[in-house]
């Protein structure tokens, strides 16, 4: 039932989109472009936590699940990107430059965007603060990357409030299992890292 109301719902969206002579080719970039940045975002996330996981624990992490690790984030900051530039230049609905980097006036539903645009601004701190790595104290590093749970709970609320397929069946599955595997592992740490921290040091006779 939910999936015939969401389908209703895009497909008058696009009728109106050709009713008044818009292009609809912006509005599916823009949907691809913001699905596929918060499928990496999750992904990204998730590597971060196995990538602590291993080192909190001692145990040989590969160089490859590291460089994935950035490769993925700097692949959905082009995709971010490419998302607000959509639409930035979409003319069926106005989002102004400020629209996009302030959480004023919103033209759509303003409550999701506003939590894009600060997950927006939690994301863009993530990335800075992993290109000055090297310039950084290791645990002031460290706390700054807690961000990225905030920012991945930020962009899950913008994707529920504000996008055009959350009311889908395949884009609830993404959302549910994006957030399961992400609260899987958060708690794996969670529970491993205190269990190992007490484990006795073992001492010789």
């Amino acid at each position: 039932m939910h999936d015939t109301l969401g389908g209703m719902a895009l497909y008058g969206l696009l009728l109106a989109r050709r009713r008044s002579g818009v292009d609809p080719t912006l509005w599916y970039v823009t949907r691809a472009a913001g699905v596929s940045a918060y499928v990496l975002l999750a992904i990204v996330v998730d590597l971060g936590i196995l990538l602590s996981l291993g080192r909190q624990l001692e145990t040989h992490v590969s160089w490859v699940l590291d460089e994935l690790h950035q490769f993925l984030s700097l692949l959905m900051a082009a995709l971010v990107a490419l998302h607000l530039g959509a639409l930035l230049v979409d003319p069926f609905i106005t989002f102004s430059l400020a629209n996009l980097l302030l959480p004023l006036d919103e033209p759509y539903q303003p409550l999701g965007i506003t939590f894009g645009v600060i997950g927006l601004y939690a994301l863009l701190v993530l990335l800075a603060s992993s290109w000055l790595r090297r310039f950084l104290p290791r645990r002031f590093w460290r706390g700054l990357h807690y961000l990225s749970f905030v920012a991945f709970v930020l962009v899950t609320m913008h994707g529920v409030l504000a996008g055009s397929d959350a009311s889908l069946g395949w884009m609830r599955s993404v959302y549910f299992a994006a957030s399961a595997s992400t609260l899987f592992l958060t708690v794996m740490r969670l529970v491993l890292i205190p269990r190992q921290a007490s484990t006795p040091p073992l001492t010789g006779n």
